[in-house]
């Protein structure tokens, strides 16, 4: 069963829960998420998988309370069960040969930045990490994101941290610094779809590979139910299945930030009257009959 070890707030609206999930930790590779059930009846929550531990059996996911079902989740107590918990999911980031990499991430973004900063770091790279936030208090993983970056910058819009500003205001000049670097340059962005649409037009300005990951509304994150829809190259695609890693000079950022409005979406999961829409129209009773039969046995 799938157990609640640790529990941490980060900040007002961030937690850390660690979940005991053996085999998923066992095969999880940075890039990759999980769909995760609170309890029976209740829509999945597609969570990126920030850290894993082989040797405890856990994992690691950071929780943005923006909603009914992730509040929840986030106010589950410590050896209390969570029903159900599907994954790895999605591809593995991309990690090439070791260059210098530029990370830029914001808000909860920063988990799902943090065990690819790591990969690049095991491959050589030289990681530069950028962070960006409204204030300080939205700060995450600063500690963890200094261990494994060999500089990082903030950014704080309301300058009480740091820098006064946008994350994207210190994007260009490191690129300029960094672009004629013998190993190479390339870039990865997680966040708004703002900042990683800013980054990826600043990135092709210099001529540096960007690749961005992409959070879009989710249901069942196996690419059944077509929700997380992107335009990729022209091409639609399907986050869940085909990323959540894509090239960013080919993300059609509109069409992304305009479905995300449509869907109600906001870095998480679908709204609760969305959810029981799809419930009402028999796409409840179908998750709930997948979720019975991925569910690992007592």
């Amino acid at each position: 069963m799938f157990r609640i070890v640790h529990k941490q707030r980060l900040s007002e609206d961030v937690k850390r829960v660690d979940l005991y999930a053996p085999e998923i930790a066992r095969r999880f590779e940075p890039g990759q998420f999980v769909s995760v059930v609170p309890e029976e009846q209740d829509e999945r929550l597609p969570l990126s998988i920030v850290d894993a531990d082989t040797d405890r059996g856990t994992i690691t996911l950071m929780i943005n309370e923006v909603g009914t079902t992730t509040r929840k989740l986030g106010g589950m107590a410590i050896r209390e069960e969570v029903y159900s918990v599907v994954g790895p999911l999605g591809l593995p980031a991309r990690v090439e040969t070791p260059k210098t990499v530029l990370c830029v991430a914001t808000g909860i973004g920063t988990a799902r930045m943090l065990p690819i900063c790591r990969a690049f770091k095991r491959g050589g790279s030289k990681v530069i990490g950028i962070l960006g936030a409204r204030t300080k208090k939205e700060v995450i993983l600063e500690a963890q994101m200094r261990l494994v970056c060999d500089k990082l910058m903030i950014a704080t819009q309301d300058g009480s941290y740091e820098r006064r500003g946008l994350a994207t205001d210190i994007v260009q000049p490191l690129l300029r610094e960094n672009r004629n670097d013998p190993k190479g340059l390339v870039v990865r962005a997680s966040g708004s779809v703002g900042m990683m649409r800013e980054v990826c037009a600043l990135a092709k300005e210099e001529k540096v590979p960007a690749r961005v990951y992409l959070n879009p509304v989710m249901v069942d994150g196996l690419g059944m139910c077509g929700s997380c829809r992107v335009k990729v190259g022209g091409k639609i695609v399907m986050a869940c299945l085909h990323g959540p890693e894509f090239n960013g000079h080919k993300v059609d950022f509109q069409d992304f930030e305009r479905r995300l409005k449509t869907l109600g979406g906001k870095e998480s999961c679908p709204r609760k009257e969305s959810v029981d829409n799809r419930r009402k129209s028999g796409f409840g009773i179908f998750g709930r009959f997948l979720g019975d039969i991925l569910r690992p046995s007592p």
